[in-house]
């Protein structure tokens, strides 16, 4: 074995003679070192040949970044992976990923995925953090087989609204919708009925603001709706702040109901 594979095999941390570097390794020797290598990272695109990771199949994490991967390939025999991250990679695809059914951990952020592919998510029940942030995808989808979903990120998307795609995902602790089309409050009331929901981002200084953002009253209303919030854009909700909201919705809506009934006289 030489040339791509032992390159990998070398760049996964394994300590490799001049002479084995030289005249490479036999075949059950190659596959016996793959077998110990349980993390391997990647980046600049130092990937040659992504089919070479199927030499791998005890890997629990794998990342990398800035490749040129639009297909995910050689995952098939990656049973174990637990956490995969593939961003900056021009992913067109999740094609491929349905494969690593032990996943709880999956960035593809930074690609140019078009969509949320129902029928791979649909395979990784064990996920419990997804990050799709940067890519060109317009509605949230597939996410109903998740139950154990806890973190999900899609910043700096084209999504315009949630409605109910969020129904399932009872588990969700951790939302960011940063810098997204949702430009309403239409979608709150849906989000309020996610028990677990304790930090949201519709505004994240790494990604920028959702158009929602400058609307009068933005954060007194995403308060007062959503009680059980800890945090609130980056932003640690205290006690004050809750008391605050809550004075300021009544007030509003006091003031509202008496200028409908003016009006209605």
């Amino acid at each position: 074995v030489a040339g791509d594979r032992l390159n990998l095999l070398y760049w996964s941390g394994s300590h490799l003679t001049s002479s084995e570097h030289e005249h490479g390794l036999c075949e059950d020797e190659f596959r016996r070192r793959c077998s110990s290598i349980t993390s391997l990272e990647m980046f600049m695109n130092s990937l040659p040949d992504p089919h070479c990771l199927a030499d791998f199949p005890n890997l629990c994490e794998l990342a990398l970044h800035v490749q040129n991967i639009p297909r995910p390939v050689g995952l098939d025999r990656l049973t174990r992976l637990e956490r995969l991250c593939m961003t900056e990679v021009r992913l067109t695809t999740m094609e491929g990923i349905e494969h690593c059914q032990s996943l709880t951990h999956l960035d593809l952020s930074s690609n140019s995925l078009a969509a949320m592919d129902a029928r791979v998510l649909g395979q990784l029940s064990r996920l419990r953090t997804l990050w799709l942030n940067e890519n060109p995808i317009s509605a949230i989808e597939g996410l109903a087989p998740l139950a154990a979903l806890q973190s999900l990120w899609l910043a700096r998307t084209a999504i315009s609204c949630v409605a109910d795609a969020l129904r399932c995902n009872d588990a969700l602790e951790d939302l960011n919708l940063s810098a997204t089309a949702i430009g309403n409050f239409k979608d709150i009331p849906s989000l309020a009925r996610l028990p677990q929901l304790t930090s949201l981002a519709l505004s994240d200084p790494h990604f920028g603001e959702s158009r929602v953002c400058s609307l009068c009253n933005y954060r007194t209303y995403l308060i007062f709706h959503l009680p059980r919030l800890a945090v609130l854009d980056t932003l640690a909700v205290t006690n004050d702040a809750r008391g605050l909201a809550e004075a300021t919705y009544m007030k509003k809506k006091m003031y509202y109901n008496m200028r409908i009934k003016t009006l209605q006289r």
